[in-house]
């Protein structure tokens, strides 16, 4: 049984590829109105990985955008997208936003806590007291405070000896073994 294939590059979509396969795409799996690589080609990198598109009904795109201060953004650049993706051949007459989770997204950063304040070692404080400037003085003196604190954290947060050689012999005592090696 011969079967003919076409030719083409790049890989199939799933609907395609469930199509071949005379099977029903699922109305779970929705398909994006465009392939992310062509939107991301029109929108660049920047927002492509902010902001996905949803569907594509009468010339309006509909895009999800990862947070509302994204799609305020998107907002005031659709002039720009609009031209984009009418350059890339997408045949779009206007953008609407909406905030959602767009799927893909790197996890956020972890939230970082100011450090604990540690007071100034009196030659230090002393130092400090010598600044005739009331603000400056006050200024130099919280963030040297704090930077004794994220160094204190940070001591104690690194294991002892991380990153350093263990130069002890096989005796465990540093010096020569009986056999002369270290």
């Amino acid at each position: 049984m011969d079967t003919v294939r076409s030719r083409r590059s790049g890989p199939l979509e799933l609907s395609e590829t469930l199509a071949a396969l005379a099977l029903k795409v699922p109305p779970s799996v929705e398909r994006p109105p465009l392939p992310f690589l062509q939107w991301e080609r029109a929108v660049g990198t920047r927002i492509a990985g902010r902001a996905r598109p949803v569907r594509l009904e009468r010339g309006v795109l509909h895009v999800k955008a990862s947070s509302g201060v994204w799609a305020s953004e998107l907002q005031l650049l659709s002039a720009d997208i609009l031209e984009s993706l009418r350059a890339a051949g997408i045949e779009v007459n206007s953008l609407r936003f909406s905030v959602g989770k767009v799927e893909g997204l790197p996890p956020p950063p972890p939230e970082k806590r100011a450090p604990r304040p540690l007071p100034l070692p009196s030659e230090l404080a002393a130092a400090v007291e010598q600044i005739g400037d009331d603000a400056l003085r006050d200024a130099l003196r919280r963030a040297a405070s704090v930077s004794l604190g994220a160094a204190a954290e940070a001591a104690v947060s690194t294991p002892r000896g991380a990153g350093a050689r263990d130069t002890r012999g096989e005796d465990g005592r540093g010096g020569r073994t009986p056999s002369g090696r270290r």
